[in-house]
């Protein structure tokens, strides 16, 4: 079962809810909404140990989202896939790939910017990951296992 929702709002359902959605403008409150839904949706599934990787897999992937320029609406889910999975996605209007940087130890240059590393955090805290190009945009993908840990 699929329901959108945007927080604050309680809902007594006869079936457990599966999937979380939202919609986002594209700034920077964009990242601390994303952040509370996992919270709460993980919370609400009883996975506790992933609320961290999870919230953190999720500010990246709406940071990412955000920094494109593309001012259409950032599309936003975390959806439950099983007993121990779950997949967070996120979809924005542009069509131009994030840039995945693996160098190792930053160099001092590099300690000074804080961008650039966002998907290899999400590489190490989740199970797989990966990006959907569409006609109109992208959505950026991240699934989190329960018991494994970070790479």
């Amino acid at each position: 079962m699929t329901v959108t929702v945007e927080p604050p709002l309680e809902v007594e359902l006869d079936e457990p809810l599966t999937k979380f959605t939202a919609e986002y403008p594209y700034a920077p409150k964009a990242a601390a909404l994303s952040r509370r839904l996992v919270g709460a949706a993980l919370a609400y599934w009883e996975l506790f140990e992933l609320i961290d990787n999870s919230v953190l897999v999720a500010s990246e992937l709406v940071t990412n989202a955000i920094q494109t320029g593309c001012r259409r609406k950032i599309g936003f889910s975390t959806e439950r896939l099983g007993e121990a999975l779950v997949r967070i996605e996120v979809s924005d209007g542009s069509c131009s790939l994030p840039v995945f940087v693996d160098g190792g130890l930053p160099t001092c240059a590099e300690r000074a910017s804080p961008r650039g590393r966002g998907l290899l955090v999400v590489d190490r805290l989740s199970q797989r990951w990966g990006i959907d190009l569409h006609a109109r945009g992208k959505t950026t993908w991240a699934e989190l296992r329960l018991g494994r840990r970070p790479r």
